[in-house]
């Protein structure tokens, strides 16, 4: 019953959060901090292109289940900020990270931040589901 409790609160927190907009912490208790996603662009337009990539050393991973994630620049909205590689665990098994992007166009560049994605299998199999109900 505790845990229906807990989950029926969380859910409507986040709810909550969503059609006001916000997005950050929710203190759920002193044990547990449920983290709320923002979502963010599919991109943005910087002036310049990024600095040559920093070599970086890789540590040994933490666990089986770490990936690398390569250091990269990101674009703050005022320069560029290197972010050092990383090991990171995915948000579930059939997740896949996609590195950011830079691609030019007539304005500058298109920044496409780093993000986590679906393995191509799975996306393919779920057009094919899309294709197959329509």
């Amino acid at each position: 019953m505790k845990t229906l409790q807990a989950l029926m609160w969380v859910s409507a927190s986040v709810v909550a959060l969503g059609l006001l907009g916000c997005s950050g912490l929710v203190e759920r208790s002193p044990r547990e901090t449920v983290y709320v996603a923002q979502p963010q662009p599919e991109y943005v337009i910087v002036p310049d292109a990024p600095p040559p990539i920093v070599r970086e050393r890789r540590p040994s991973p933490p666990s089986r289940g770490h990936i690398w994630i390569d250091g990269n620049w990101h674009w703050n909205g005022q320069g560029y900020v290197w972010q050092p590689g990383h090991w990171a665990v995915p948000p579930h098994g059939r997740a896949v990270w996609v590195p950011p992007r830079y691609e030019r166009d007539q304005h500058g560049y298109r920044y496409m931040p780093g993000r986590w994605g679906k393995k191509q299998q799975e996306r393919q199999r779920e057009e094919q589901q899309r294709r197959d109900r329509g």
